[in-house]
């Protein structure tokens, strides 16, 4: 067992390098999904503290009045522009309006405009407007229909608000577990690590006079290689075992308890495949620290980019995802996506998770056919 000896060897000398990566992924899991928890959509209706000065006291001004206040914090003031300009400054409110007299002649059956004041550079304005003019098309169309002030501002009070029911396709009540952001960004870690860890091992093995050493030896060069990839394996077993370790430490009872658990980790499983045949390409093709840490970069930042990993895949562009189905780390986190999407994985969701598990499969062989490609060739080029 010497060869896996020294595989075992130069990666325990690269333990510093394993940790670090941890400790790396670890804390940007952590904090991308704090970011993501903080900006989660909840579509509730943004309360404005609303401030109104009524000159008209009739029943379609109160109307109005009352509509506002259904979403929003109304305030009655008087018409002092000096106190109404410090309201605004010391955000007291963030939207003032004028219903002036004869309210309805004017603005309802005419075309004035409401006089108004908002702060500067907040959707407040906006959103307010909105209301207003929402209100105001209602009640000229009751108008127009011969709706008297007190049938317009009555017809008014009776309206319902729309109601939004949420219709749950995919069983997880539109949800995202936090473990999805661990395995989310778990390719970070493991192209980083097996292509780091791999390439310092395979330079190691062709360092000095090791590799004549080797050809030397009475050990067979098939026995050679059955210990590099049992080595190889061990490495990246172990990296497996802890990551999963890690998420049910961190995501016990909900990682457990969910129906997608094995699924993840299964699909974390052929992401390992993937680096860990790319990793022994790589280390066979590289031949300097430096020109390793430029190809591990560009490989787990390059893909990492482009996949959906740290930018979110619906948010690609669309020939941007087009170059990214040729690249493993999108059908990974495709099939990420598709586990977040659904909490009951059966029929053809299933099969579509099975074939995106499968192309990580094959771009695995597939890396592996040109590592022994490329081993093969530079085995006869010194021979000779």
């Amino acid at each position: 067992m010497a060869v896996f000896k020294i595989y075992m060897k130069i990666a325990k000398k690269n333990i510093w390098l394993i940790l670090l990566y941890l400790v790396i992924f670890f804390v940007i899991t952590v904090m991308f999904q704090q970011v993501a928890g903080e900006n989660a959509e909840n579509f509730e209706a943004e309360n404005v503290p609303v401030g109104v000065i009524n000159e008209d006291g009739g029943p379609a001004s109160a109307s109005l009045i009352s509509y506002i206040g259904r979403t929003n914090d109304v305030t009655m003031l008087t018409d002092d522009r000096e106190a109404l300009w410090e309201d605004l400054f010391y955000r007291n409110v963030g939207y003032i309006v004028w219903i002036p007299e004869d309210f309805m002649e004017k603005c309802i059956q005419g075309d004035e405009k409401l006089r108004v004041m908002t702060v500067p550079g907040t959707y407040a304005g906006a959103y307010i407007d909105r209301q207003i003019d929402n209100y105001l098309n209602f009640a000229r169309s009751c108008s127009a229909a011969g709706f008297t002030e007190k049938e317009i501002a009555q017809t008014m009070s009776e309206r319902k608000e729309a109601r939004t029911e949420l219709i749950d396709f995919g069983g997880n009540m539109g949800q995202t577990p936090a473990y999805a952001y661990y395995y989310r960004y778990l390719p970070f870690l493991f192209l980083s690590v097996m292509c780091y860890v791999m390439g310092y091992i395979l330079m190691g093995v062709r360092r000095g006079n090791l590799p004549e050493r080797m050809r030397a030896s009475a050990v067979s060069v098939q026995r050679q290689n059955l210990e590099g990839f049992l080595a190889s394996g061990l490495i990246s077993a172990g990296l497996w075992v802890i990551c999963t370790a890690a998420v049910l430490i961190l995501y016990h009872e909900d990682f457990l308890s969910s129906k997608r658990a094995l699924w993840y980790m299964l699909n974390s499983f052929a992401l390992l495949l993937v680096a860990l045949s790319l990793a022994y390409l790589v280390g066979i093709l590289v031949k300097t620290s430096n020109s390793l840490n430029g190809i591990v970069n560009i490989l787990s930042l390059g893909m990492c980019f482009l996949c959906g990993t740290f930018v979110d895949l619906d948010y690609l562009n669309s020939s941007v995802r087009t170059a990214a189905r040729f690249l493993p780390v999108y059908w990974y986190e495709s099939a990420n996506a598709r586990l977040i999407r659904y909490a009951d994985i059966s029929g053809a969701v299933r099969m579509e998770l099975l074939g995106e598990i499968g192309i990580q499969v094959v771009f695995a062989a597939v890396f592996v056919c040109a590592a022994l490609a490329v081993s093969k060739n530079k085995a006869s080029k010194q021979a000779v």
